[in-house]
């Protein structure tokens, strides 16, 4: 009986635990600059991927934007968009301008890791992961890797009569446009799309025999360059 009560009181421990790890959810999330504060002038951001998982774990908010609390716009433009680590904001991390002028009814939340996308270098072999992107800050848009539409390339510990071929779908989004979508053949080494020229080098991982890449393990290669 005795080790029994002790297992229980261990097995409420870690439940209540992880009832407070909801409470204050930390995982990396796109997230796009759609405004800032007037009052504080910290940066207002949407989650255009993620916004029912956002609100699930967060909670609904204005027009599913929230503010966080940590970041100035001094640091940011409109449209920019950033890989974030965030969680719900403590009473003590709002500042006072927040709390006492709120200037919107917005879900407050605290960023605790901010990484922007890496810039873009004409000429140069990129490689972009699922759903990464690469910026370009001179004509203000982002250059990304969407998903894979078709990989039906011989896997690489197998004999095939036909090579196969693989298909990517990317995206080049402008600063608070919307984006315009594409798809690349593995191989092709002129396309020109909205003023880029694009190779797309190579698809990776191949396949296995009985193994097949998730969507989230592809990475394309490509070189860009500009008219």
């Amino acid at each position: 009986m005795k080790t029994l009560s002790i297992f229980g009181f261990l097995l409420l421990i870690f439940l209540l635990g992880c009832e407070k790890g909801k409470d204050n959810v930390s995982d990396q999330y796109e997230a796009r600059i759609v405004g800032f504060d007037r009052n504080c002038g910290t940066c207002i951001l949407s989650f255009p991927d993620d916004s029912l998982k956002i609100r699930n774990e967060l909670g609904g908010s204005l027009d599913n934007s929230y503010q966080a609390v940590n970041l100035d716009r001094g640091n940011f433009i409109l449209g920019q968009k950033l890989k974030v680590d965030v969680r719900k904001a403590e009473d003590a991390e709002l500042q006072a301008c927040i709390t006492l002028y709120p200037s919107s009814n917005y879900k407050y939340i605290y960023v605790s890791d901010v990484e922007k996308y890496s810039d873009l270098r004409l000429n140069d072999t990129i490689e972009l992961s699922y759903k990464d992107c690469i910026n370009d800050p001179d004509r203000q848009c982002y250059i990304c890797l969407d998903s894979v539409i078709n990989d039906s390339r011989c896997p690489k510990d197998a004999e095939c009569v036909w090579a196969g071929e693989a298909i990517a779908r990317f995206k080049i989004e402008k600063y608070n446009n919307e984006p315009v979508y594409f798809n690349l053949k593995e191989g092709e080494k002129d396309a020109i799309v909205s003023g880029y020229h694009i190779a797309f080098i190579k698809l990776l991982p191949y396949s296995t025999v009985g193994s097949y890449p998730k969507p989230e393990d592809y990475k394309a290669r490509i070189v860009i360059k500009s008219n």
